[in-house]
């Protein structure tokens, strides 16, 4: 219908098409899961009856199924996100908020993101594990046993996994576990999230076990890996896998574990890594652009070159096809234009991905700092991080830890004007916490932005 106003001008049409909030649900939920995370939480302030589907744990599985567990060309990838851990064990405070990349050297806290302060005056939380946008953070204590929490630093959200498990623990002091180390994916037969934790006393003892999210107990697992799991791990073709030692230290080994059939197995790493010695320290498995990755830094193309040497080359192998393993070498970076002085590759605490490329986090006294490799024009930034932070890469999924169980309430102080918290007040929250019965302290903050990068010009090297 034309509507034709009193100076007779054309008024465009009154556009009378059906509505996304009118389409079946089966084909709405279908269009959804091949949206990214970003325009489908944009959606929930359209109508109320989007809010609901938004907000389906429904919708969180089947964007999640299509996301890993198929190869449709309409997959849309998500942009991975940069976010700040700062750990202090001496405090026993974790401080987690998402970051901004500004393309060259400055690294800032966004204006309106959460700041994520926990821990717990009887056990320091570690990080263990990453699974799209939650963090996994354990805590073991002699006294008060073992804890992991979940951690979405984007919802502000928190949830204490269960204590109880039916795996019974040996009352001989040889048999105490000292290390946990975990892993999650998704089960898309049961249509699950799924935990991994493999304990050990790294001595005679060891046992795996299995959580699903939501459930109130870990199942002991038949069967317990052929060999430790590390703190180098990934997740990607629907599994979790770790980097390992092999025999002695010449080589390494890829472990990996599958949700589906929750058995371990071994992943063939590329052949052309062969044996050197220290070789594990200097490489390093990501999950880039959905598909298992392996970053070498400790292949010098002269064979006489030891292994302590500044390495000349990155290269970048890519698991192509999961199912009769074949490694691709889609990247050899020749990197000697851009060693800089504090380039130590054995170093290299952690690697990741980052919206162009990968990453590399490098710890040195009194400042750690990030390699970033923009694999768009094969360059490499150096950005110099203020104190012992790290930084970490995830990315986003439709998965709220408010559908798996009670959150741990957030106390949100409005008095806090400082970032970081000084130590004091993270002291004296606690130590409330504790006056209060509280084993646990999780507190929430929104900040003006800030700078966690130093401005290279300011600097003398």
């Amino acid at each position: 219908m034309m509507h034709i106003n009193c100076k007779n001008e054309k008024k465009q049409p009154e556009l009378n098409l059906m509505t996304m909030g009118a389409l079946p649900l089966n084909i709405l939920i279908d269009i959804l899961t091949r949206m990214p995370v970003n325009s489908i939480c944009c959606m929930r302030c359209v109508s109320k009856a989007l809010l609901k589907t938004v907000d389906d744990p429904f919708l969180a599985t089947m964007h999640m199924r299509r996301r890993f567990l198929t190869t449709c060309s309409t997959t849309t990838t998500e942009v991975p996100r940069l976010v700040v851990l700062d750990e202090s064990p001496y405090h026993k405070q974790n401080v987690l908020y998402p970051l901004k990349y500004d393309g060259n050297d400055l690294l800032t806290k966004s204006k309106h993101a959460i700041v994520s302060y926990f821990g717990s005056r009887q056990r320091f939380y570690s990080h263990a594990f990453v699974f799209c946008n939650l963090f996994g953070f354990t805590g073991l204590n002699p006294k008060h046993g073992r804890s992991c929490l979940l951690v979405n630093p984007f919802k502000g959200e928190v949830l204490m996994l269960p204590f109880a498990s039916d795996v019974p623990v040996p009352a001989n002091s040889l048999y105490n576990i000292n290390v946990d180390y975990y892993g999650m994916g998704f089960d898309n037969i049961t249509n699950s999230f799924k935990i991994v934790r493999v304990s050990t006393n790294k001595k005679d003892y060891m046992v795996s076990e299995v959580l699903v999210l939501g459930t109130s107990s870990w199942r002991a697992l038949p069967t317990v890996p052929p060999c430790f799991p590390t703190s180098k791990s990934a997740y990607a073709h629907g599994d979790i896998h770790w980097l390992v030692y092999g025999d002695g230290e010449l080589f390494v080994r890829i472990l990996s574990f599958d949700f589906k059939k929750e058995e371990f197995y071994w992943t063939p790493h590329p052949a052309p890594l062969g044996k050197r010695p220290g070789l594990w320290k200097f490489l390093h498995l990501i999950n880039l652009r959905g598909s298992l990755a392996l970053v070498n830094v400790s292949s010098p193309e002269d064979e006489h070159m030891t292994i302590f040497e500044e390495r000349r080359y990155i290269e970048i192998w890519e698991l192509k096809n999961y199912d009769v393993k074949e490694w691709v070498l889609n990247y050899k970076i020749d990197s000697e234009q851009y060693l800089f002085i504090f380039w130590k590759p054995a170093s290299f605490s952690r690697c990741g991905e980052w919206e162009h490329g990968i990453f590399f986090n490098q710890e040195s006294w009194p400042n750690n700092c990030i390699f970033l490799v923009d694999l768009r024009y094969v360059s490499i930034k150096c950005i110099l991080l203020k104190g012992e932070i790290t930084i970490h890469s995830c990315i986003d999924s439709m998965i709220s830890l408010n559908n798996y169980g009670d959150l741990i309430e957030a106390k949100e102080e409005q008095g806090i004007t400082e970032f970081p918290m000084p130590r004091k007040t993270w002291e004296n929250l606690i130590n409330s916490a504790e006056e209060s019965g509280r084993d646990f302290c999780y507190l929430k903050t929104q900040k003006e932005s800030a700078s966690i990068s130093w401005d290279r010009s300011s600097i003398c090297i």
